[in-house]
């Protein structure tokens, strides 16, 4: 008998992207699916368009609630959800029709209780390669390794999101994703890597991340957001209380150089709000700095630090 997974998808005005996405969904060649459409009190045509794909398809599962955001969408479907194992799919992107059944593969083969693969960023819906001549590659971490990718630029973008991964479901049992705060991944997937005995990635762009003007990424990722700070004040408290001094020196070379992106665009902002929280993460750099500056390895590093702490310079 073959594993279910519950594949969650968020779904909130997006009318015009929905099928493309729920379509790439069904299309997978892993058949043992549910598909978990949680319907956060979309405006638009999207309610309908759920209540359609659930009469056609039987593996299609819809939750109509009131909007609560995506963080609370996506804990509404891993509550909901019956399979062993969990993915999350962003309703204005798509995957290739073989990204379950390889990630399920490899976590598999390798023991892992995640597995990933590379994004590709589109703006249009791009031709998907449906046979690939080499063999497919991975590589597998550590639990704590995987944490540690976190912190490296190369790495950054296919550790950190929730969507180009399966999980297996018993990670979540004390996690859920916070509700109300944007750039939710940052508060939960370290700690849902930490947890993990092994992490393995494919080296396939199997996870299609559409850009759009109007989405959140489109508009967070221009600039540091309080949100990710505060999530990385949170990595603060859970790596020290842990005693993990090395991913505790990584995140915070991460976390200073942001805060002192951020306190210094702030304060050049023209907004009273921004200006202020400027100011007030601007006290918090010089506070941890000196706390953690002598624990930083790397001359460049501390090199761009200091510059900011003498003569608020980024560089």
């Amino acid at each position: 008998m073959q594993d279910l997974i519950s594949v969650i998808v968020p779904v909130y005005k997006v009318e015009k992207y929905l099928k493309r996405c729920v379509d790439s969904i069904l299309a997978q060649t892993y058949p043992c699916l549910e598909v978990i459409l949680v319907d956060d009190g979309s405006p638009d045509g999207c309610p309908a368009i759920c209540d359609e794909y659930a009469r056609e398809d039987r593996r299609v599962r819809v939750i109509h609630k009131e909007n609560g955001g995506l963080s609370d969408a996506r804990n509404a479907g891993i509550d909901a959800a019956k399979g062993n194992f969990l993915g999350f799919v962003d309703s204005d992107d798509y995957v290739h029709p073989r990204f379950y059944e390889l990630l399920l593969q490899v976590l598999k083969e390798e023991g892992a209780d995640i597995a990933g693969c590379d994004v590709k960023k589109v703006c249009e819906t791009e031709k998907i390669k449906e046979s690939e001549k080499q063999p497919v590659q991975r590589a597998v971490y550590s639990g704590r390794e995987a944490t540690a990718n976190l912190y490296d630029a190369q790495m950054y973008l296919k550790s950190v999101v929730a969507w180009n991964k399966l999980y297996k479901k018993e990670l979540f049992e004390e996690i859920r994703f916070p509700k109300g705060k944007l750039h939710e991944d940052e508060f939960t997937s370290y700690k849902l890597l930490y947890q993990s005995e092994s992490v393995v990635y494919i080296d396939r762009a199997y996870y299609f991340y559409f850009q759009r003007e109007d989405g959140i990424m489109g508009k967070e990722q221009r600039k540091i957001s309080p949100a990710v700070l505060e999530a990385y004040e949170g990595m603060e408290t859970f790596f020290f209380e842990r005693g993990e001094k090395d991913l505790l020196q990584m995140m915070m070379y991460r976390y200073l150089s942001m805060v002192r992106r951020y306190a210094s665009d702030a304060v050049k902002s023209g907004d009273e709000e921004e200006i202020r929280l400027g100011r007030y993460y601007d006290k918090k750099f010089r506070k941890d700095y000196r706390k953690y500056i002598w624990k930083i390895k790397k001359p460049k590093r501390k090199f761009r630090l200091w510059m900011y702490y003498h003569f608020k310079i980024c560089v």
